[in-house]
């Protein structure tokens, strides 16, 4: 387990918090477990506020940066010092605070609104709207320690130095309208982690093939919950306006799966023979020039051997495949090669960075049997998988499993192994063993989640000879959920 501090802030915007139902801001506040809430959006959203105030345990702390609502100054949340700052006048008292209020020693995270982005589409020029009136508030050159900057009008994803300011980006659309809802985790090394999820991977929404007339559909009949529907008389289900019986019999699986924790079996392709290996890769990003790590579990998720095939010099981009795909010819070529969204990604990638680093393998590599348990069970219809989304942390931890290092996302390991790419200093070096362990954890949770499938045993019939299958998918970038 990482030893740093992580405190989760997320971000949400007015909007949402009205036209969501009760419950399914309840489920995003299970879901995200925040430790903090902050609103974004340009207007003060006093009732926004009440919804929270309404819904969250007294511990969790609000701040509307717009109309200076909540908390405001300095706090501590869950180890991490915070600053919520409203307006200029609050930015300068941080100066006057330090002193009594700050470890210096500790990263500090200012949230406002007071910054935002500029983009000139004639000249392709980018202005950082509010920097020098903030920075003169804030009297930059005379604070001791590391500060963050967050502001709720910038996209979540952006990250920017400006004349000495780290400018992080606090959500400016989370949850308006199919935008999705974001959380940051701040942690005790300056580094903050983006989670996302999507407004209708919450509540009822949540289930196969129901939408926001579904769902009000069902709650009008009463059924207000997953749990209400998992237990559920199929056939009043099916009478109600709109569904029908195959609906009726997807809704149901779905809700039972999510409800209770566990694959429902929904088709009748059968898994492959043989005992797999798994195997998840670490790249640089979503369009990689290297797969620096490739990690294996040969065995069980809890007993299984995992093996990490690593490089760490960005100058030999061929090595670890290689070293992968040397061991694996002479041990396991016999047994299929499991990756989860592998066709999507990982396959792929292996695929191409083999044909054009280690070529002479290429044919070793097309003779395995690769299998994609999240083909297998959403594209091809074969299962319904219990996390509120496909993405396999999800999966897994709706499975009962447990990860070991929570501290990094898929995104902030490519993120930081670009840094080391651009810089190989020791400031930028990453922390390999972490690195390791996060891609252990990834298939020790895949193992888990294959297991599941296997167990899933018995085929549930919806009696009709439905052939739709779910083809989107929930795990689109490295930094969602």
């Amino acid at each position: 387990m990482s030893s740093l501090a992580t405190a989760r802030l997320a971000a949400v915007t007015p909007a949402f918090l009205q036209r969501a139902t009760a419950t399914t801001v309840e489920d995003w506040l299970a879901y995200v477990e925040p430790d903090g809430i902050v609103l974004t959006g340009a207007a003060p959203a006093p009732r926004a506020m009440n919804t929270l105030r309404r819904h969250c345990p007294p511990e969790t702390v609000l701040f509307d940066p717009a109309g200076g609502n909540g908390k405001r100054g300095p706090v501590e949340i869950g180890g991490i010092q915070f600053c919520f700052a409203p307006d200029l006048d609050a930015v300068e008292a941080i100066a006057r605070q330090e002193a009594d209020q700050f470890d210096t020693d500790e990263p500090t995270y200012v949230v406002s609104n007071l910054l935002e982005l500029d983009v000139d589409t004639t000249t392709l020029s980018t202005t950082l709207v509010g920097k020098d009136a903030y920075s003169e508030a804030l009297g930059a050159e005379g604070l001791d320690g590391e500060y963050v900057h967050i502001s709720t009008a910038l996209p979540a994803e952006y990250r920017q130095q400006w004349d000495g300011l780290s400018i992080v980006g606090g959500g400016d659309e989370s949850g308006a309208s199919d935008s999705p809802l974001v959380a940051l985790d701040c942690r005790s090394d300056g580094e903050i982690l983006t989670h996302t999820v999507r407004p209708d991977r919450l509540g009822l929404q949540a289930l196969d093939r129901v939408g926001p007339s579904r769902a009000r559909t069902l709650r009008e009949a009463g059924y207000t919950s997953r749990e209400l529907i998992a237990s559920a008389d199929r056939t009043r289900l099916a009478d109600l306006a709109g569904i029908g019986t195959t609906t009726a019999g997807r809704i149901q699986q779905s809700a039972e799966a999510i409800s209770r924790g566990e694959v429902v079996r929904t088709g009748s392709e059968p898994l492959p023979d043989g005992d797999p290996v798994f195997v998840d890769i670490e790249t640089d990003g979503l369009s990689p020039t290297i797969t620096w790590l490739v990690g294996v579990l040969d065995g069980s998720a809890s007993g299984g051997n995992y093996i990490s095939f690593l490089q760490t010099d960005p100058d030999d981009p061929g090595r670890a495949i290689e070293d992968f795909v040397a061991w694996y010819t002479a041990n396991a070529s016999h047994r299929p090669l499991v990756a989860y969204n592998g066709w999507r990604f990982d396959f792929e990638v292996l695929h191409e960075q083999l044909v054009e680093h280690c070529s002479h393998y290429a044919e070793d590599w097309t003779s395995t049997y690769r299998f994609d348990p999240y083909q297998w069970a959403v594209t091809n219809g074969n299962a319904i998988l219990p996390g509120r989304t496909n993405k396999l942390e999800d999966v897994a931890a709706a499975l009962g499993y447990e990860r070991e290092e929570e501290a990094l996302t898929g995104a902030a390991v490519a993120r930081q192994y670009r840094q080391w790419m651009a810089d190989r200093s020791p400031e930028t070096e990453p922390d390999w063993e972490r690195f390791s362990g996060y891609c252990e954890d990834d298939v020790r949770a895949l193992a888990v989640v294959y297991d599941a499938l296997e167990a899933s045993g018995r085929i549930e019939s919806n009696n009709d000879d439905d052939t739709t299958t779910q083809t989107e998918t929930t795990q689109g970038t490295l930094s969602e959920w």
